[in-house]
């Protein structure tokens, strides 16, 4: 069975308030979020409970090659409060349950994706990609003194298709992230470098308008910003005129690519009691099978974006 997971990706930017007793970033700076997932842990984030766990490193086996070393898969689960009505003689009474939605994660520390299986139980995708941020920022910024940052992949063609489609454009807004990725667009790159040389900022926001709908779009200029938030060091926004008046934001974490991958997850438990005679359960070479499967595909999906 396969399940639908979100491409995003991570940078990583040096605090510029020096720290002690930090370790110098590893030259491959991708390898810098290991620590934030070593072990299972619990955090908090905006009142809520978050758990990272069981991320271990996917190993290939016969039949299934990709480099090893590379590839992590764990969960990141997050606490919900759930109701049901319990029958009790006379009565019905309401019992609180706790109720983890967990979700599957895919890191690749060479070239920075992460994919994370979408669920809107859990939350939009902005909501997960916000949550993984959290995550993953107090162990990596007390290891290294470098803050990640998580946004997802959004091909630029989607912010054309809605600019396209639209008679009015009042606002345009471009987020983007201090230089990390080696293949984002050198022109973009080179334009936030020079500001980081300048003002030593993390993140540069860029924000257009014109209250009467009548902004402008310069295809060279924006295409340049656009396709350096396309791998992941930004993100987009966009007001045009909505469907029925008034106005409409559309947003890049609205529009993050996805990809089917396999699952990992046991749909069904055996019950080894309904077992033929002389059958033997062999979950644990089952689920490798799985794990091996998913980095085979994870790969090839990288190889296919040309990032290999």
């Amino acid at each position: 069975m396969v399940k639908e997971y979100l491409i995003l990706r991570y940078s990583l930017v040096e605090e510029a308030q020096k720290a002690l007793n930090v370790k110098a970033i590893p030259t491959v700076k991708g390898h810098a979020i290991l620590p934030a997932i070593k072990s299972d842990r619990e955090f908090k984030s905006a009142g809520a409970l978050y758990s990272v766990l069981g991320f271990k490193e996917l190993v290939p086996s016969f039949g299934y090659d990709f480099p090893s070393e590379r590839f992590y898969c764990g969960k990141i689960a997050k606490l919900k409060k759930q109701q049901t009505g319990e029958k009790v003689p006379g009565d019905i009474v309401e019992v609180v349950h706790d109720n983890w939605i967990p979700l599957s994660v895919v890191i690749d520390i060479q070239t920075q994706h992460i994919f994370v299986r979408k669920d809107w139980r859990y939350g939009d995708p902005e909501h997960i990609a916000r949550s993984l941020q959290s995550a993953f920022t107090d162990p990596i910024l007390a290891t290294f003194n470098h803050r990640i940052f998580i946004e997802g992949k959004s091909e630029s063609a989607k912010f054309w298709n809605i600019v396209d489609s639209k008679s009015k454009i009042y606002r345009l807004e471009f987020k983007l992230i201090s230089p990390n990725i080696l293949d984002t667009n050198q022109k973009a790159r080179d334009a936030v470098e020079a500001l980081q040389d300048i003002f030593g900022q993390d993140e540069i926001d860029i924000t257009l308008k014109n209250d009467s709908g009548d902004l402008k779009v310069p295809e060279v200029l924006v295409s340049n910003y656009l396709e350096y938030i396309a791998e992941g060091e930004g993100s987009w926004g966009v007001v045009t005129e909505g469907e029925r008046g008034g106005k409409k934001a559309h947003r890049s974490n609205e529009n993050i690519d996805t990809v089917n991958l396999p699952s990992v997850e046991n749909e069904s438990q055996t019950d080894d009691s309904q077992m033929e005679l002389g059958e033997k359960a062999d979950s644990v070479h089952t689920l490798n099978y799985k794990e091996s499967n998913l980095g085979a595909e994870v790969y090839a999906t990288i190889k296919h974006m040309g990032k290999s």
